[in-house]
């Protein structure tokens, strides 16, 4: 019988408190946890030498990055143009966080950026909580979250995400690990696909406004299967991929690394897929590296960007009492 691993400190923030590095394990798989931000810091497959996700060694690495590293964001991910929206004829100005103009994943201190509390640890699963005051970066509502990582069969790593709020507010949390299931430093040789058959473009504040539109005759058309150095094609990818669902855990996306023959299939309750391929410079990685450019690709299943602001989008508005709720399985098979 597998011993079940003890919570370890992973050091201090300047405020005293204590972050805790949370070790899972089960099905051949091992993660560790991070209490500030609800991170994935790590993340192996029994007989592959490296962490399938990108993680730093320290927490000072994590507190000095800017790219949300393994980290759950929220309490509204991706954007909101000009940080501004209304709900129920009330009018609400969030933090400006990115190009000083927009809101992105919560403002400049949202759930990536605080140290959520460890509210149950076994074996195979960590719950972490966070409570959000009514009026944290602008957003109405006192809003309590749970996130329970946990080790189930497949082998698969699953989330549920749960949230509730004392006011009608945008509620839209997620993952932002960045993946490389390969054996070099690049994920350029890896293949992606996803079924989703429209996307939104973005402006150049990365806000997209129009209605979705057809991948046919894109380079990041992923119906079919490429390498992500051919979708890379046309500029990057940085787009939000639209799916009809909402109830239930749809395919949305698998990635393939060749050389080392592990794939992993997302599975999720979102109607989005935001995929982005990273600008990852001058962060040494947990094993003491530095990484090259494209050392990994972020797979983040949310709902839409600016959702809040746009009535074709699926609504992100968590009333008082209702449940959001999220399911997100990352899936990984090895040899095929």
């Amino acid at each position: 019988m597998t011993k079940q691993p003890a919570l370890r400190s992973f050091g201090a923030l300047p405020d005293g408190q204590t972050v805790w590095q949370i070790p899972i394990v089960g099905q051949g798989l091992r993660a560790n946890v991070l209490s500030f931000g609800a991170t994935l810091q790590s993340l192996h497959l029994e007989g592959h030498p490296q962490s399938l996700v990108l993680g730093l060694n320290d927490l000072e690495g994590y507190l000095g990055q800017a790219i949300y590293l393994g980290a759950t964001v929220g309490r509204c991910a991706n954007r909101i143009a000009e940080g501004r929206f209304s709900i129920d004829g009330t009018a609400y100005q969030t933090d400006q966080n990115f190009l000083d103009r927009h809101m992105l994943h919560g403002g400049r201190e949202g759930t990536s950026r605080l140290n959520w509390q460890v509210a149950d640890h076994r074996l195979d699963r960590a719950t972490l909580a966070l409570h959000l005051a009514d009026g944290h970066m602008g957003f109405p509502g006192a809003l309590d979250v749970e996130l329970t990582y946990a080790i189930t069969a497949g082998p698969a790593l699953q989330l549920e995400i749960t949230a509730t709020s004392s006011l009608p507010t945008p509620c839209n949390f997620a993952h932002h690990g960045y993946f490389n299931l390969g054996l070099t430093g690049s994920v350029l040789d890896h293949v992606l696909y996803s079924p989703a058959q429209h996307y939104q473009r973005p402006d150049e504040g990365l806000i997209p406004h129009d209605a979705p539109e057809q991948l046919t005759g894109h380079a990041f058309d992923l119906r079919r299967a490429k390498p992500l150095s051919a979708a890379l094609r046309d500029g990057g990818i940085d787009h939000n991929y639209c799916f009809d669902h909402r109830q239930g855990q749809a395919h949305l996306a698998r990635l393939s690394a060749p050389d080392s023959g592990i794939s992993m299939d997302i599975h999720s309750t979102e109607p989005g897929l935001q995929i982005y391929d990273g600008t990852l410079t001058n962060l040494v990685s947990e094993g003491g590296a530095q990484w090259p450019e494209y050392a990994g690709i972020a797979l983040e299943p949310q709902n839409w960007p600016n959702a809040i602001n746009n009535p074709l989008a699926p609504s992100p508005i968590l009333r008082p009492g209702a449940v959001y709720r999220q399911r997100t399985a990352f899936v990984f098979s090895a040899g095929t």
